[in-house]
């Protein structure tokens, strides 16, 4: 069952405490990561080593990989036995920047480190599916988008799809394809 898979509260605690520290210099905050390990998991496969070294801009904290590892397999159980995946932060988006913009700039550096291969299967759905983390999280700057980070009302209601979003990801990387 995926509950092997959970982690201890200690341990997302220990993560937490390090990710939202002064220590953590080269990488995410929590949040922010949380939604980086959510892109990996959710996309095309992308080994740890390489995306160890881009979540934390080639500054491995190799006392934290193993944590990191469950972190993303814990994700990765759940979307996998279809439960809804919680963010750790509130799906409300903000005037200023909040812990739901850090999640979805995180979710943009975990797609940004295997980009080619994110729309290599289906560009068009790809761009869809990814534009409420790529609207809310503010890296990409466009007329249209800046449209849409306009409108409050849709914006707060592409937060609210995320959950979903995630799994739609999951499923279009990972289901199996059937044959025709």
């Amino acid at each position: 069952m995926f509950e092997r898979y959970a982690l201890s509260e200690a341990t997302l605690e220990k993560l937490e405490t390090f990710l939202d520290s002064e220590d953590n210099e080269h990488g995410l905050d929590f949040c922010g990561t949380h939604g980086f390990l959510c892109a990996i998991t959710v996309g095309p496969v992308v080994e740890p080593s390489v995306w160890l070294e881009a979540l934390f801009e080639g500054n491995v904290y190799t006392e934290l990989v193993d944590d990191l590892l469950a972190w993303q397999k814990s994700i990765h159980a759940l979307l996998y036995h279809e439960k809804t995946l919680h963010l750790p932060c509130d799906l409300v988006v903000d005037l200023e920047e909040n812990e739901l913009t850090d999640w979805c700039v995180g979710f943009m550096e975990g797609m940004l480190s295997n980009e080619e291969a994110w729309y290599e299967k289906d560009e068009d759905s790809i761009i869809e599916l990814t534009l409420p983390m790529v609207t809310i999280s503010g890296l990409v700057e466009d007329e249209e988008l800046d449209k849409l980070r306009a409108n409050r009302k849709l914006l707060q209601q592409l937060a609210r799809e995320i959950p979903e979003v995630l799994t739609e990801l999951y499923l279009f990387f990972n289901a199996p394809s059937t044959p025709k």
